[in-house]
């Protein structure tokens, strides 16, 4: 955003209230086109998510108990992988609204694993409830930042799961957060890869 005020200054024009929507408007979608660009990455932990959360339902029903959560041992690698990702990334587009998603979302995923991995013996089973209603407010900030639809009824949809896990059996609870993370993530992020490619074809 700073680029363009000052090319608005350099070409000396005053900043009328239609200049200064334009300005908005642009920078906006700027953001969104970034973050179609990123549906790969919603889509990667989307699926991460997915066989994470079946994988740890399929040892639950199977009485594998003491060892039912290692298959989130996974989300690690994919937040290496993730940073991985973005540290190769050109990152000259990035301006304030992209900046904030992705602090929005780095402070959701710092909770989820402190919450998952460190509290999880206080909280019990009101872990994936607690990581649902996170991964549902990082997701509807992002919508409402880049002015996103099928992001915020995601974002909307996940929150609301994670309220309706408060009463469900705690042994179908990663059942819901697997169904989830495929239904609310994993299907918009790959709706918004074919988005940006569409976009990049016209």
């Amino acid at each position: 955003m700073q680029h363009i005020y000052k090319r608005c200054i350099m070409e000396n024009q005053n900043l009328t209230p239609e200049k200064s929507f334009e300005i908005i408007n642009q920078v906006i979608n700027e953001a969104k086109t970034r973050f179609e660009e990123n549906g790969f990455i919603y889509a990667f932990w989307g699926l991460l998510g997915t066989v994470a959360a079946l994988g740890q339902f399929i040892l639950l029903k199977n009485g594998y108990y003491n060892i039912n959560y290692y298959p989130y041992f996974v989300m690690p690698l994919g937040a290496i992988y993730t940073g991985y990702y973005y540290y190769k990334k050109e990152r000259s587009r990035q301006n304030q609204i992209s900046r904030m998603v992705s602090f929005s979302w780095a402070a959701v995923v710092l909770n989820i694993f402190i919450i998952g991995f460190l509290l999880v013996g206080i909280l019990k089973q009101n872990t994936i409830p607690i990581i649902l209603i996170l991964v549902g407010i990082g997701t509807i900030v992002s919508a409402g930042a880049i002015k996103n639809k099928l992001t915020l009824y995601s974002g909307v949809v996940i929150n609301l799961a994670g309220l309706a896990c408060f009463g469900l059996k705690w042994i179908y609870q990663p059942l819901l957060l697997g169904i989830v993370f495929a239904v609310a993530i994993l299907i918009p992020g790959i709706i918004l890869m074919v988005q940006h490619k569409r976009r990049q074809n016209v």
